[in-house]
């Protein structure tokens, strides 16, 4: 294992049969997968925005209110975490995001989904990570899997170069992810992704094979209705407590 909890050793009798099944590409397709719940089991837009809190670097004050929007209307919310930011430089923001990733991310990996990564990188298919986590946190994955591109939630930046608490160009949530993606593609078609849930659902239907990994029973209707195949949740699988907090 890596410092990330990460293997050097491809497990290629992880990936399924409908992954292997993929003709090798040119590097024109994309391979897209989600990121929170669907590479790792938890959200790093939280726990590295509550490590960021409890360390003192962003104020920490109106965490309820975050969690109340996103357990109400979670695009919505995806941009509110954008607001702990503000006044905070680009360059220091990757320093703590680097550190964190370093010493304190310790991410559940999602092994299958991982492998399928490796698989596909490895066979021609350009990644992208599509996520509604803001972009700057997770850049380092391009150092960590054969990922070339993150299209997530963007920063916009104030007229001193400062973090200014909103987004920049298209919120990349639910319908965003889908729209955002449509944008970047120039005609490039999407071979594949991969995600876990409603906020990845219209994403998914811009591909020719989709996979829907972990979803809660609502989002597993959701793929059955469409055909895509499904990793079901391990027995011990216990889903984000915040969308079960009171008012």
């Amino acid at each position: 294992m890596d410092r990330y909890g990460l293997s050097r050793d491809r497990r290629p009798e992880l990936v399924p049969g409908f992954v292997q099944a993929l003709p090798p590409a040119d590097g024109s397709p994309l391979a897209v997968f989600d990121a929170d719940g669907t590479l790792w089991t938890d959200d790093v837009a939280d726990d590295f925005t509550q490590w960021m809190i409890h360390e003192g670097h962003v104020p920490g004050e109106r965490w309820p209110e975050y969690m109340r929007i996103y357990r109400d209307d979670p695009p919505t919310g995806c941009e509110f975490l954008l607001t702990f930011y503000t006044g905070m430089t680009p360059t220091a923001l990757a320093d703590h995001v680097q550190h964190w990733w370093d010493h304190h991310a310790h991410r559940r990996w999602i092994h299958e989904v991982v492998e399928s990564l490796h698989w596909v990188a490895a066979r021609g298919y350009s990644v992208w990570v599509v996520s509604g986590t803001p972009t700057d946190f997770l850049l380092p994955l391009t150092r960590m899997l054969p990922v070339s591109e993150v299209v997530a939630m963007d920063f916009a930046l104030d007229a001193q170069g400062r973090i200014s608490g909103a987004v920049s160009g298209i919120p990349c949530a639910g319908e965003g992810k889908a729209t955002k993606l449509r944008s970047l593609l120039h005609g490039r078609a999407v071979a594949l992704c991969v995600g876990n849930g409603s906020l990845d659902g219209p994403m998914m239907e811009l591909t020719t094979q989709a996979w829907a990994v972990y979803p809660n029973p609502a989002f597993a209707a959701v793929a059955q209705q469409h055909g895509w195949p499904i990793l079901p949740r391990p027995p011990d699988f216990v889903e984000e407590e915040k969308f079960l907090l009171p008012d």
